[in-house]
């Protein structure tokens, strides 16, 4: 797809580092390549060289906090996600619920491999 038949905003992202998290929790960390087209949309996102990461589930969550690999503070329990590499993936955008740039060094991008993340203790 020619990057003129994008939406304004999402031009500007082209070749940029983009985290999307779907609604199932997921986090995909990946290059933004283009949109597929729908008509008068820009519904799905390709990204390349795309990372995965998975918040644990309330049984994992707890394991963690146990065997104290996750840190608490504030009632939070900071964890580093482990990643498993994608490649070329399609997210398709009804489970999209945020798209997010990654700017300069010491971001997720950079990271590629792990993820460091704060969630409540009560999840």
């Amino acid at each position: 797809m020619a990057t003129d038949t994008l939406s304004p905003v999402l031009q500007e992202f082209i070749n940029k580092t983009m985290r999307i998290t779907t609604t199932d929790t997921r986090v995909f960390v990946g290059e933004l390549k283009c949109t597929d087209r729908v008509p008068a949309q820009d519904k799905n996102l390709i990204l390349s060289q795309t990372h995965e990461y998975r918040y644990p589930t309330g049984d994992g969550l707890r394991v963690e906090v146990e065997s104290g690999e996750g840190v608490v503070e504030e009632g939070k329990v900071k964890l580093t996600l482990k990643s498993r590499y994608i490649g070329l993936i399609v997210v398709p955008g009804e489970f999209i619920i945020k798209i997010e740039a990654e700017e300069g060094q010491g971001t997720v991008g950079s990271a590629r491999g792990s993820m460091t993340v704060s969630v409540d203790r009560e999840s």
